[in-house]
């Protein structure tokens, strides 16, 4: 007589990795955070030398606002991986607050004023903004 147990023979079911499915089906929100981190960086590496043209200074907000607008478009279409465009969402609100604010300032206290009492300002200005945005 056998001693064997009928468990002990029990086919296993085994399933086969299939390497050609990803790991996480969907869309992932990984990239678009990682692109408004990258336009925050963009945006407080040209922030110092924008904000000394009066007018142009907000350049830098508006990278950091486009930042927001990636990573929230990221947020809505994505099944996973929100971590990072969470982030990248928070980093820019926090950068285009701090640039706008900057910026704002800085035109009304600073520029605005230089521009108005000096003539000299104004042909700098319209050089400036005619070898930036042509003629």
């Amino acid at each position: 007589m056998s001693t064997e147990h009928p468990e002990q023979h029990r086919p296993v079911d085994v399933q086969k990795h299939d390497e050609s499915s990803p790991a996480w089906p969907g869309r992932s929100a990984a990239g678009s955070g990682v692109l408004a981190l990258v336009l925050c960086l963009a945006a407080l590496v040209a922030s110092p030398p924008l904000l000394l043209i009066p007018y142009i200074g907000v350049v830098p907000a508006l990278l950091a606002a486009a930042g927001i607008a990636i990573a929230g478009a990221g947020l809505r279409r994505s099944d996973h991986g929100t971590r990072t465009a969470v982030i990248g969402l928070i980093v820019s609100v926090v950068v285009f607050a701090l640039l706008a604010g900057i910026a704002t300032l800085w035109n009304l206290v600073v520029a605005d004023p230089a521009v108005r009492d000096y003539d000299e300002l104004h042909e700098v200005i319209d050089h400036v903004r005619t070898l930036v945005f042509g003629s």
